[in-house]
């Protein structure tokens, strides 16, 4: 078995089992520690798994994943409307980050004709005002995260250290009454990453994930500035408002 073979067989294992020990990935593929520990580190640097203390854990909640243009059409009324009222946060002058979630890329359309400076990693929102002059086009680079179609990663992360923006649109694989989740651990760093270059984070969200439970935590509720959404149970929305979160329901 050669190493595009063996890496290929520890993200199977991966996807079964959650974690992987170099002694057991050893035994199995008759190599040597140091070869299974380089091929755990060059998985982990493309994001496709964490490394830990004598193996490695998966990157991404397998139950969560979905691919992104089944997520571009699921509730797509509800994120449509999401999608709207957020658009009365933007204003001319202002820098938008934009996230690589389903929902937030419905708002790209809400920037055409705008005087303003949009970042973002998502090759959707990229396509759709790539055309738009009055649009001023900041690209993030990074690794790209086939799932959401956006970029993520250590590159993303130092290119966002250098922005400061007005306001960030951001969605959520999942979220419940303790914070906002993601389904990949390596794209949570990179939405702590953009909340920190914001002033003010607008969170956006179908009252679906409200069902869900992600991989890795992004931030509690006192990140967050707005939270738009189709509906929101009276006691959660309660509990974020005593946070400080001003809670919008898209109607």
């Amino acid at each position: 078995m050669n190493g595009v073979e063996r890496k290929k067989e520890i993200l199977r294992l991966l996807s079964q089992q959650e974690s992987v020990e170099v002694e057991e990935l050893t035994k199995l593929f008759g190599v040597s520690k140091v070869t299974i520990r380089s091929d755990l580190d060059a998985l982990e640097a493309k994001g496709l798994l964490i490394r830990t203390h004598g193996g490695a854990l998966s990157a991404e909640n397998q139950k969560l994943i979905r691919i992104f243009t089944d997520t571009m059409t699921e509730e797509a009324e509800e994120k449509e409307r999401i999608a709207a009222a957020a658009s009365a946060f933007i204003h001319d002058g202002h820098t938008v980050i934009i996230d690589s979630g389903s929902t937030a890329v419905h708002i790209a359309k809400y920037l055409h004709g705008r005087s303003i400076t949009a970042v973002t990693g998502s090759l959707l929102a990229m396509n759709a005002l790539m055309n738009d002059e009055s649009v001023e086009l900041i690209i993030l680079p990074g690794m790209l995260r086939r799932y959401s179609m956006g970029a993520i990663g250590p590159l993303t992360n130092a290119a966002l250290e250098q922005i400061h923006a007005d306001i960030l649109f951001m969605g959520a694989s999942a979220v419940t009454a303790d914070g906002i989740w993601s389904s990949n651990l390596v794209e949570a760093d990179t939405k702590r990453s953009m909340i920190k270059a914001a002033d003010k984070v607008c969170l956006l969200a179908d009252s679906k994930k409200f069902s869900l439970r992600g991989l890795g935590r992004v931030a509690p509720w006192s990140d967050i500035d707005y939270f738009i959404s189709d509906s929101v149970p009276a006691e959660m929305r309660k509990k974020l408002e005593d946070a400080g979160v001003k809670v919008i329901i898209a109607s």
